[in-house]
């Protein structure tokens, strides 16, 4: 009997997943948070790239704490604040471009896990530096609606988070970029309403959970950022099957 043609790479990457085959009925999302934790055990290096935005950020406290006592030896000198000041948005904006990239990256190497390679941190970083400018490009439009919708009377901005969740999996996975990847994403969750509602509340609850833990609980959710991002992108390479095809 003829066996099944090989698929494209991100349905190869589906396969490899090890969930239900079935499409008629909803996914079993247990067996998706198993294989995310089976990933991130088996590929403890997806962590990396996490851990250099908190990095930045350590580096970035200590020079500007510098910055603030010059301010403070020369009594308040106007140059000195402006310094510090312009210092400070230069690194927030800096610091925030290192978590896109992070995120990006760490999608990458959950891509290959996910098709039975071991993640590797440089060939990752090849793969998807050129997806680095369109990924950050996206994101940041991203967060200003979700910001605007927030403004406007919450709700919007609300759904937005929801809508506009995948956005960087849009960029990475398949190429997209601008209002493109931003569509994408919220197609992608309008088609999988239930099951992108499930991996999110979790995720966030995650988050909302691990911090409150007495000592560890900062370094527990950092540590939990690669899981998350491979959640949603394990989701995303599986639910992309049941999209129709262009």
């Amino acid at each position: 009997m003829e066996t099944d043609s090989n698929p494209k790479e991100t349905d190869t990457a589906v396969s490899a997943l090890q969930i239900d085959e079935t499409r008629g009925t909803s996914r079993d999302l247990g067996k998706l948070f198993s294989r995310a934790f089976e990933i991130y055990r088996d590929n403890p290096i997806i962590i990396v790239p996490a851990l250099l935005p908190i990095a930045a950020l350590i580096v970035g406290v200590i020079i500007l704490a510098g910055f603030l006592g010059i301010a403070a030896i020369t009594g308040g000198n106007e140059y000195a604040t402006f310094t510090a000041v312009a210092g400070f948005l230069i690194f927030l904006i800096a610091l925030i471009v290192l978590f896109f990239l992070a995120e990006g990256i760490t999608i990458e190497m959950v891509k290959e896990a996910s098709m039975g390679q071991k993640a590797d941190l440089s060939r990752a970083w090849e793969a998807s530096r050129d997806k680095m400018e369109p990924l950050i490009l996206s994101s940041i439009l991203a967060g200003i609606f979700t910001v605007l919708g927030y403004i406007l009377l919450i709700i919007p901005g609300i759904i937005l988070s929801f809508a506009l969740y995948f956005v960087a999996q849009a960029v990475m996975i398949d190429g997209k970029s601008g209002k493109e990847a931003l569509a994408t994403s919220w197609t992608f969750v309008r088609a999988n309403l239930s099951d992108t509602l499930i991996i999110i509340l979790a995720s966030m609850v995650i988050e909302a959970v691990l911090p409150l833990i007495p000592a560890i609980g900062p370094l527990l959710s950092l540590l939990a950022l690669p899981y998350l991002y491979a959640l949603a992108t394990l989701l995303y390479l599986d639910q992309k099957r049941a999209l129709p095809a262009r």
